[in-house]
């Protein structure tokens, strides 16, 4: 059996060392630190960059930029997620087990921490569909009473809101997710427009995962502001992206997974539901361990039996981005970003689907070559340059998605980019 102590070893102590430095540049310990360490030339230098990246076991040659749908996880994650697993299939005893009840109170207080939360509101589901499904399910709602989603909500955003009101009479407004002359203004706008004495919950993304639009959460809220309106976020292409507060934006609820811009576990997610409003939901699972008496949220992560080495994994995902600071993912996110729409829009035929302007888009890019098939064009770039992007086909949606993060660098962006051009051409 590996004990505790001897995992010490494991999830970025031997990797990151206690005091965490990569680069040389110590990491972790505040925004104004991270941010003095990027005036300084710390983050902001190419090399301290190639030091992250030499944290993710990424295949050698593959150019992945896929962020928004499932992430690479870093080595301490790996690591720390193997051991557990090691040790549970080594001694299954429940006297071993035992231990993982203090270890997931441990990750919710990891996750918190980086999300601007109180532990107590946050539990850990098995990604964000799930973690939105407890709140479409948990919710008292009745025939007449009106859900405000916009039309480009994740299907989990969206789809299970329809059937709730298949099932109830729910009435569903669907706001129009604008696609050119997108502002804060006309995307707060159009929700506003949608409101009135029925709305009963307004679900919206807070960056889209098919333009990368970003929504201008907390004024969005502040509609809702009085009105005993449940205001429920979409944060699958936030977390890890963004550095923001949750008791800041002000939201009732918040959905993520670990498995995208976090770089966690695959099968992790995070459900955040705010003080005040945590006993108006109902459970959507019951089993053995649910109890009302939990703290908080944590009656909504009992799920059964769970991967126990996955939870602890999770937190060490949010260790591993609480030691880069959020204000430099961020800012790395956003100017890779930045950078890859700036050499795109040279390419002839390339349009740009995603807005240019950083406070209107996360680090999702989306586009496509007019006059191009698309499914034939991520065919080429992979089989030429294992570039590894999203394809979507679908109406004035279709186009290529390409999503830099932190394990990326501008060097990948412009082969991405001089491989594109060729074979357009």
């Amino acid at each position: 059996m590996v004990s505790r102590r001897g995992l010490l070893r494991y999830g970025g102590v031997a990797s990151l060392g206690g005091a965490a430095s990569f680069g040389g540049i110590a990491l972790g310990a505040s925004q104004a630190q991270a941010a003095q360490a990027t005036a300084t030339g710390g983050p902001a230098d190419e090399r301290f960059w190639a030091t992250v990246r030499a944290e993710f076991p990424l295949e050698e040659g593959l150019i992945f930029l896929n962020a928004a749908n499932v992430c690479p996880a870093s080595r301490p994650v790996v690591e720390k997620h193997l051991a557990y697993l090691r040790d549970i299939y080594a001694n299954p005893s429940f006297e071993n087990r035992e231990k993982f009840a203090e270890l997931e109170v441990e990750a919710r207080q990891k996750l918190a921490k980086v999300l601007g939360a109180k532990p107590s509101a946050i539990t850990i589901t098995r990604n964000t569909s799930e973690s939105t499904n407890t709140i479409v399910r948990g919710l008292s709602l009745r025939a007449g009473d009106e859900v405000i989603i916009t039309s480009h909500n994740h299907p989990s955003n969206n789809a299970s809101w329809k059937v709730l009101a298949k099932r109830t009479g729910v009435v569903i407004k669907e706001v129009p997710t604008p696609m050119e002359n997108v502002s804060a203004e006309r995307l707060a706008r159009g929700i506003a427009g949608a409101m009135s004495a029925r709305t009963k919950v307004i679900a919206f993304t807070h960056v889209t995962n098919t333009t990368g639009i970003r929504y201008p959460a907390r004024e969005i809220v502040e509609l809702a502001k009085g009105k005993n309106i449940w205001v429920h976020l979409d944060g699958a292409q936030s977390f890890g992206m963004l550095d923001f507060r949750l008791s800041e934006i002000g939201c009732d609820s918040y959905a993520t997974s670990m498995h995208k811009w976090p770089m966690g576990p695959l099968e992790a997610g995070v459900l955040y539901v705010k003080d005040g409003r945590q006993d108006e939901l109902w459970p959507s699972i019951v089993t053995a361990g649910y109890s009302e008496l939990l703290e908080g949220v944590a009656r909504f992560g009992v799920l059964g039996q769970r991967d126990d080495a996955r939870m602890v994994a999770a937190g060490e995902a949010a260790v591993f981005l609480d030691r880069l600071g959020m204000a430099n993912v961020e800012a790395r996110a956003l100017g890779l970003a930045a950078h890859l729409k700036k050499a795109l829009t040279a390419v002839p035929g390339v349009k740009m689907l995603t807005p240019m302007e950083a406070a209107l888009s996360g680090a999702v890019v989306k586009f496509r070559v007019e006059g191009k098939n698309t499914q034939e064009l991520g065919r080429a770039l992979w089989k030429s340059h294992k570039i590894s992007g999203a394809v979507t086909s679908r109406g004035d949606l279709e186009g290529l998605r390409w999503c830099p993060h932190v394990y990326n660098t501008r060097a990948e962006l412009d082969v991405a980019v001089e491989a594109l051009a060729r074979a357009v051409a």
